[in-house]
């Protein structure tokens, strides 16, 4: 009796799981179209899908991106009301979700309080804070009741509901904040700035004639600024160590040879319309390089680059994205990096003639890396990314 019990509740209970999982499965959707919409700075599309998706399955991520949109688009009480969802007592919440609630209703306040405008929002869901805001919400409980059946005015003009209805407030409009608290950006390669290293091997000649090996090998780290979102052209600096082998000379003071570069360059994507993950990214720049002949040491043991030339870098990039705002990318490269004659000597050292550095030389190179992308200001982080 006890299994046909259970049986039949499962039986029973499977529509209502079924009905409650496709709900779950459209309010995700939504969200995604309402943070799409928020890309794209369409604040009322946003709010129409989050809204939505606060209606189907009422999540505290979807209250606190309707509080966000509702924010950017100016509507302050209702951002204050939507936010104070997630901040209501039996609101199942995450700390970090409340915290960002908490900090999305001081910055409304804030801003209300510099455009000299009062905040009325005070409820606890996604509609207005004043139960009385007819105008907007004619679904709010008692809004049927402000105007009388027409039978009854009919019938007795004198019932005192039949008078003349004061028009109902208007919602307090505000400018919308200046700033998009969200920073939604699309991920399309328009990032803001990067970090990222290099490895790279390749061969050349640097210098008189076998007093260095023609193999070198190195690492660069390299941080990228995006200068233009719309051309996607940026600037790059960069420090790297190139390492070349021993040459064939037989000089007691001369063996290997380090190059320290520190260099700045430009460079511009060129992503094929069919993906934004792919980008082919031509790159030129120019850089002090400095050198040290066999590992050239100070007193104290510490390695020195008495030599100083003046470089080039030409570089062909071939990049791939991924992530979930592709924020990760693989690197393949090709390039060559160019060296005039050493132009200084050191104090009391060998002179450049003597190591032979009074000719330049260049190296070409094959490459991979890996760049991290960032899509807020340098220094800053997201006021309230989106969820």
């Amino acid at each position: 009796m006890t299994r046909l019990l259970v049986a039949l509740a499962l039986v029973l209970g499977a529509p209502a799981l079924a009905h409650a999982q496709a709900q779950a499965d459209i309010a995700s959707r939504l969200n995604e179209e309402g943070k799409a919409a928020m890309y794209k700075n369409d604040y009322p599309e946003a709010i129409k899908k989050f809204r939505d998706a606060v209606a189907r399955v009422p999540e505290p991520k979807y209250f606190n991106n309707l509080c966000t949109a509702l924010f950017q688009d100016g509507q302050f009480d209702e951002a204050i009301t939507a936010c104070n969802a997630v901040l209501a007592e039996k609101s199942t919440a995450t700390p970090e979700q409340r915290d960002k609630a908490q900090k999305l209703v001081a910055r409304i306040t804030d801003e209300a309080r510099a455009q000299g405008k009062p905040l009325k929002g005070t409820g606890g869901g996604g509609g207005p804070g004043d139960p009385n805001d007819c105008a907007n919400h004619p679904e709010n409980q008692g809004c049927s009741a402000v105007t009388p059946p027409p039978n009854v005015c009919a019938t007795n003009p004198q019932d005192p509901s039949c008078a003349q209805q004061p028009p109902p407030p208007q919602p307090v409009r505000y400018r919308p904040p200046t700033q998009n608290v969200a920073l939604a950006v699309k991920p399309d390669n328009r990032y803001t700035w990067t970090l990222g290293l290099d490895l790279f091997t390749g061969g050349g000649k640097i210098g008189k004639d076998d007093f260095y090996g023609s193999n070198g090998n190195g690492f660069r780290i390299k941080g990228d600024y995006m200068l233009n979102q719309g051309s996607r052209v940026g600037a790059q600096g960069y420090l790297g160590i190139t390492h070349f082998n021993a040459g064939a000379m037989e000089v007691g003071f001369v063996d290997t040879l380090d190059v320290f570069d520190i260099g700045v360059a430009l460079y511009k994507h060129l992503c094929p319309r069919s993906t934004t993950r792919l980008c082919l990214t031509p790159l030129a720049g120019v850089q002090l390089s400095l050198m040290s002949p066999a590992g050239e040491m100070d007193e104290t043991g510490s390695q020195v680059f008495n030599y100083a030339a003046a470089g080039v870098r030409l570089e062909l990039g071939l990049e791939y994205a991924f992530g979930r705002r592709q924020e990760h990318v693989l690197t393949g490269t090709f390039g060559a990096s160019g060296y005039s004659a050493a132009f200084s000597d050191p104090v009391d050292g060998l002179t450049r003639e003597e190591v032979g550095l009074d000719q330049g030389g260049g190296i070409g190179y094959v490459g991979i890396g890996y760049m991290y992308r960032f899509n807020t200001p340098l220094g800053h982080a997201a006021f309230a990314p989106l969820e």
